[in-house]
């Protein structure tokens, strides 16, 4: 599973666009001068480390989950659900994996309930961070209250689906 081009097509089109603007700038003599087109250069260039940035973000979020997970067998969202949870949990277990999987943009058939996910979830730095749209997503989904008392680390893979599966709303 690698990075989708729909996710890349913003910052693309972005600094197209800039690229664009600064050609126009330079065929233009007078009118704006030297001073935009290193206004301009200097946006392209935040742009394009921003888009660098993400990129390897992604590939080592990427690795470090591949190598946690190497030679183990991949299982399906339900097959996970099935053999490590109990039936009235699995349901739960398999939706917090595919939440998981949607944050982390990268494989976990091969995830153990004793796995610990919010290391992987940290290798991801900045305010949309995936660990904070995860937890963000978590909470509007399963309906936890406010009032929940949040551990300061879950550990486990398991203890998070223990954790929601006795404080979401039963709504």
């Amino acid at each position: 599973m690698g990075l989708s081009w729909g996710a890349l097509l913003a910052p693309l089109s972005a600094v197209a666009i800039i690229g664009l603007a600064v050609w126009l700038v330079a065929r233009t003599p007078g009118v704006w001068g030297w001073p935009a087109l290193w206004g301009f250069g200097g946006l392209g260039t935040v742009a394009a480390l921003v888009i660098l940035h993400g990129i390897l973000e992604s590939r080592r979020i990427r690795r470090v989950v591949g190598e946690a997970l190497r030679g183990r067998p991949p299982l399906t969202d339900e097959e996970f659900g099935d053999r490590f949870f109990d039936p009235a949990i699995a349901p739960l277990a398999t939706r917090l994996r595919q939440l998981l999987v949607e944050h982390l943009e990268c494989d976990l058939a091969g995830l153990l309930p004793t796995d610990d996910f919010e290391s992987w979830l940290a290798l991801s730095s900045g305010p949309d961070s995936a660990a904070d749209c995860f937890f963000e997503e978590l909470a509007i989904e399963f309906k936890l209250p406010v009032s929940a008392p949040w551990p300061e680390r879950f550990g486990s893979f398991k203890s998070l689906v223990q954790w929601v599966s006795s404080h979401r709303s039963s709504n």
